[in-house]
């Protein structure tokens, strides 16, 4: 899984590296992350993020990603959707500021020709999501999570992404003492096929991914590894339309 060189016409099993490694520019780290941890808030002062309408934050922040990821040569981007714009004081604001970002998107995409690699939905930093989101036991929750999925897969579609991908961040457990492993997989599994469905309704003909981890942030994910979420494909009818999005390197 590693290379010494990068020739992007080198053909190796049939096809040209550049086919094989589609290098993106991952939205949240390079324009989200404002260097907070555990012992201290964030240090980053990003110039895109002083105006205090909500929208025109977001114009700046991706005014500068395209500035970034053109320069650097990249050909992809990826985000989440609260990445792209924040939710708002309602939830409802959310859908809304989206739309509105990927008509700009679809903007910045035909100037530059940078395409979007894959989206998804974040399930996991609102508090809401603390007990998870498709296997939280409020089922108000797994509705806001479900309508976040249909309007990240619209974003997607619209923006020509060649996948969509889920992972499940907090779709997993700190204790068993109050868990039903069995009720939540089948919660998840349900939900992740009637994403799936809908997509497919809507014309989505890429892949969609799941991301394994095996403990972050939960004691126990649900995706722990590989092996575990091909067995939870093949179980819950999954297997082909979804892949794995494999994580080689992680944050400490």
């Amino acid at each position: 899984m590693a290379f010494k060189f990068y020739d992007e016409n080198k053909v190796v099993a049939g096809k040209t590296m550049r086919e094989h490694f589609r290098f993106a520019v991952a939205y949240w780290h390079t324009f989200c992350g404002t260097g907070g941890d555990p012992f201290g808030p964030g240090t980053k002062d990003f110039p895109w993020d002083r105006k205090s309408d909500l929208v025109g934050r977001a114009k700046d922040k991706m005014d500068a990603a395209f500035e970034f990821i053109t320069k650097l040569g990249a050909e992809f981007y990826c985000f989440h959707d609260v990445d792209v714009v924040d939710e708002g004081p309602k939830f409802s604001d959310l859908d809304k500021n989206l739309r509105t970002m990927v008509e700009y998107a679809q903007q910045k995409q035909k100037a530059s020709g940078v395409k979007l690699l894959w989206g998804t939905a974040n399930l996991f930093s609102h508090p809401r999501y603390m007990n998870g989101a498709s296997t939280n036991p409020d089922f108000r929750v797994v509705s806001f999570a479900a309508t976040q999925v249909q309007h990240a897969i619209d974003a997607t579609i619209a923006l020509g992404g060649e996948g969509y991908t889920f992972w499940g961040g907090r779709e997993g457990y700190m204790s068993l003492l109050n868990t039903n492993m069995k009720r939540e997989t089948d919660h998840l599994g349900r939900f992740l096929q009637m994403a799936r469905d809908y997509g497919r309704k809507q014309g989505f003909k890429g892949s969609f991914y799941i991301e394994p981890k095996p403990m972050e942030p939960t004691k126990h994910q649900y995706d722990f590894d590989a092996a575990t979420v091909i067995g939870f494909l093949r179980y819950y009818g999954l297997e082909k339309d979804f892949k794995l999005n494999l994580k080689l390197t992680t944050q400490p």
